[in-house]
């Protein structure tokens, strides 16, 4: 079921799969995904409102939360505004936001959203309206509220007998810092799980399995984004990042990047799944199972 719904004074359009989960896409403003629930739950998203307010005209760069879109690696054009009104478009089983391009870097921005039977399959796009070459990826960010029961599962190495678990720590970056001693970081052998601490960090790795789980109470949250070998990761080989901080955490992918062609149209996928239905994280390949099977 598709309808469009006021959030906050902006426009948005809502999308419910079979399950009851409806996901909410800003178009008023973005685009970006503000809200996620399960069937008569609260949205499971980082949402400042105070930065809803005052945007008409606005170049300034705010946190509205939510899951926003960027391009990496992280320079100054990772921080666009995106203030303005997108476009929407809706069809039988899905709604779409596509931006106007940006002024400077000619980059046009979409995020369309499907609803599968029990899941959501997340589309991010970059097209490339100039008339010059452009490198960046496509990264996916996703705020999510804070909780003192919060956790981040990331199933880090391979199914192989060269199994290198490898995870990569941003010791310092413009103004912020991470303690690789915090105990935040919770590595085993078979996931590295976040549990924050309310410190600001950030990890990432190449995720071969291609997915992470958040739990909060009873809800688990589910992020898949396919791992491709041998692509160009940005950061070192990065294809999922976490970052943590007092108000919020974010649970990012990241597609390869890419040299954008004029003209050229560049996607990145998540599949989304959430619910109260418990993730086993005894082990990745319980884990592995379980998911394969709410996906189908």
């Amino acid at each position: 079921m598709i309808e469009k719904v006021d959030f906050l004074g902006f426009k948005g359009a809502k999308i419910t799969n079979s399950k009851g989960d409806e996901v909410i896409l800003l178009y008023g403003v973005g685009p970006r995904i503000i809200s996620l629930k399960t069937e008569d739950g609260e949205n499971l998203f980082y949402v400042k409102e105070n930065n809803f307010r005052n945007v008409a005209g606005s170049d300034e760069w705010r946190i509205y939360g939510g899951t926003r879109l960027w391009t990496s690696v992280e320079t100054r054009w990772s921080y666009l505004p995106d203030n303005e009104e997108c476009i929407l478009e809706t069809g039988e089983n899905y709604i779409k936001a596509v931006s106007k391009p940006d002024p400077v870097t000619k980059i046009q921005k979409s995020i369309k959203v499907e609803a599968l039977e029990k899941t959501f399959r997340v589309t991010y796009s970059f097209k490339n309206t100039g008339e010059h070459l452009f490198d960046a990826g496509l990264w996916a960010i996703t705020c999510l509220k804070p909780s003192n029961d919060a956790g981040i599962w990331l199933p880090w190495g391979e199914d192989s007998s060269w199994n290198i678990k490898d995870m990569k720590y941003w010791r310092s970056w413009i103004t912020s810092s991470t303690n690789v001693e915090s105990s935040q970081w919770n590595p085993t052998n078979e996931f590295f799980i976040v549990r924050p601490t309310g410190e600001v960090g950030k990890v990432g790795f190449a995720n071969r399995w291609g997915f992470g789980v958040f739990k909060v109470s009873r809800i688990s949250f589910v992020k898949v984004s396919e791992y491709r070998e041998s692509a160009n990761y940005p950061d070192g080989g990065c294809s999922f990042e976490v970052y943590t901080c007092k108000d919020f955490y974010e649970l990012e992918t990241l597609s390869p990047v890419y040299t954008l062609k004029p003209g050229g149209e560049y996607m990145h996928t998540e599949l989304w799944w959430v619910g109260e239905e418990d993730i086993p994280t005894e082990t990745i390949e319980s884990s592995f199972n379980k998911i394969e099977e709410l996906f189908g």
